[in-house]
């Protein structure tokens, strides 16, 4: 009994703080980190034989990687509304050849406006790149902290007035990377005691308008030929003169060949913008030269700004309590299939580097490398299970989290896949991943689409591919004739089209559902 008092009356002297303090002691920081047309494997520790990457490579060694993730749009503003929201494009409309655009109702469910409601401080670093919705201007009045642009700025941001190079005109740094690590130390200096913290980066690199711009003579795409350290103001910097510049770098076999032997004309006619107008330099072996060389320099530079965010949770004691989530918007194509860009449903344009770094899980757990089918409408999921916030209805993403943790748990067979851009004559793409086999068809493109144009219940499609991945990483054979008649195909074929199928009917659900909420809103008003 004399134990028991003691014990009673040491824990009624405790200062247990407000009840938000402790909320915040239990509940993670959460930094979501995402890249613009980063593909997969382009850092050391996920095997790229000569990128220098220390930074990312000792943060991954500490993570859980997954390498098996695909974006849900492999194109910048669908992909990005898509990890706001947890939605399929097919679901939340939104996207550069869509008829629709975000709306304040959408937003209330996207993940930052569900943290902020429940007692995170959120900041927002970069670009935004939703590029549609009806809020314009107002973004960052959905934020805590806000530091970033609308639109494509440009490499050296202060030598260019348009509104999306104004908000960097005043930072220390020049170059946009080491901007974006400026305003990440700058948001870690805002943050209350009292709540936990959200920060959501949208790096602009390795994106092209930042390669491109890194020349002096931005609008010229023939300038690509020359070495972007011509321009004064990146010599003696660090990543961006010299920097694997004496390297034999080899550019893919296919780069300035036929793409048509990859993807008839009649499904995705090159010259109708693609080939002429942008990517440029993709499809010549010069400029596909000077392109890597710069690719990989801006990935050193991102390297670089990550590792001063982690030197400032270190030194601010926040590292032990903090969980990163590392992605990109989308892949790349490089010259392969002698094609450029992305949009596309090949793993180079829609398989992104995703990992958890938690640093509470215990030693044994961390540095895994999981083959689980992940679809970057999971890393929504994860950072509400993360912050324990319930997830809204027609989220359609799982969260990571129990994989990170090392949990046994029942993961998807297969994976849907989907993009629905249109432009530059890309068709309507949709198809599945499951084990080792990809299913894609195509159906031809609609501008401006609507909820009819993706529905396609009963359409035959235009072209179809299947690929072997283990036995053709690359997907350069495409086996839709030789196994016409195999079992697998069938049921590629049947996935696809009930995934396709349930997302129609989710969009029709979801409209009816944020339009009662909408009128609801409005009389409480």
């Amino acid at each position: 009994m004399k134990t028991t008092i003691i014990l009673l009356i040491t824990l009624a002297t405790l200062d247990l703080g407000s009840p938000t303090e402790l909320q915040a002691a239990k509940r993670p920081n959460i930094i979501f980190l995402l890249t613009d047309d980063q593909r997969d494997n382009t850092f050391g520790a996920m095997g790229h034989p000569w990128v220098k990457t220390p930074n990312v490579d000792r943060l991954l060694s500490q993570s859980v990687r997954f390498r098996n993730t695909y974006i849900a749009e492999p194109v910048c503003s669908p992909s990005r509304v898509s990890l706001l929201t947890g939605m399929h494009e097919r679901v939340h409309g939104v996207g550069f050849t869509s008829s629709y655009q975000l709306t304040e109702a959408q937003w209330e469910r996207t993940y930052p406006a569900l943290l902020k409601k429940d007692g995170y401080y959120t900041g927002f670093v970069g670009k935004f790149g939703v590029e549609y919705y009806s809020f314009k201007g107002n973004a960052d009045k959905k934020f805590d902290f806000w530091w970033g642009h609308d639109g494509w700025t440009r490499f050296l941001p202060k030598t260019f007035q348009a509104p999306s190079t104004e908000p960097y005109q005043n930072a220390t740094a020049d170059i946009i990377t080491p901007i974006m690590g400026e305003a990440m130390a700058k948001f870690l200096t805002t943050i209350p005691d009292d709540k936990p913290f959200c920060l959501s980066v949208s790096f602009n690199t390795p994106h092209g308008s930042q390669t491109t711009s890194m020349h002096a003579e931005y609008a010229d795409w023939r300038k690509m030929t020359r070495p972007a350290n011509e321009n004064l103001a990146l010599q003696g910097t660090r990543f961006y003169d010299t920097l694997y510049r004496d390297l034999d770098i080899q550019i893919p076999a296919a780069t300035g060949t036929d793409p048509y032997r990859f993807m008839p004309k009649f499904i995705q006619n090159q010259d109708k913008g693609r080939k002429t107008q942008t990517y440029q330099y993709s499809y010549t072996r010069p400029t596909c030269t000077e392109h890597h060389i710069r690719y990989y320099q801006t990935i050193s530079g991102l390297d670089h700004a990550i590792g001063g965010l982690l030197k400032e949770l270190k030194q601010r004691g926040l590292d032990d309590n903090t969980v990163i989530i590392y992605g990109s918007d989308h892949g790349l194509l490089m010259g392969e299939y002698g094609m450029g860009g992305k949009a596309l449903l090949y793993d180079l344009a829609s398989k992104i580097p995703c990992f958890v770094h938690d640093p509470r899980i215990a030693k044994s757990k961390k540095g895994r490398q999981l083959d689980e089918l992940v679809s970057s409408l999971d890393i929504t999921r994860t950072i509400l299970d993360y912050a324990d916030v319930e997830a809204p209805d027609f989220m359609t993403g799982r969260s990571l989290r129990p994989l990170v943790e090392g949990n046994k748990v029942k993961w998807r067979k297969h994976l849907f896949l989907e993009s629905l851009y249109t432009g530059r004559d890309t068709p309507f793409q949709e198809g599945v991943r499951m084990g080792k086999w990809k299913y894609v068809r195509m159906f031809d493109g609609v501008g401006n689409y609507k909820e009819d144009d993706v529905d396609f219940d009963g359409r035959e499609p235009e072209f179809e591919m299947l690929f072997d991945l283990d036995a053709d990483p690359g997907e350069t054979n495409n086996l839709i004739k030789a196994h016409a008649d195999a079992k697998v195909l069938t049921t590629l074929r049947r996935h696809t089209a009930t995934g396709s199928r349930d997302l129609n009917q989710k969009r029709k659900q979801f409209i009816a559902t944020v339009a009662t909420e909408a009128r609801s809103s409005r009389k409480k008003k």
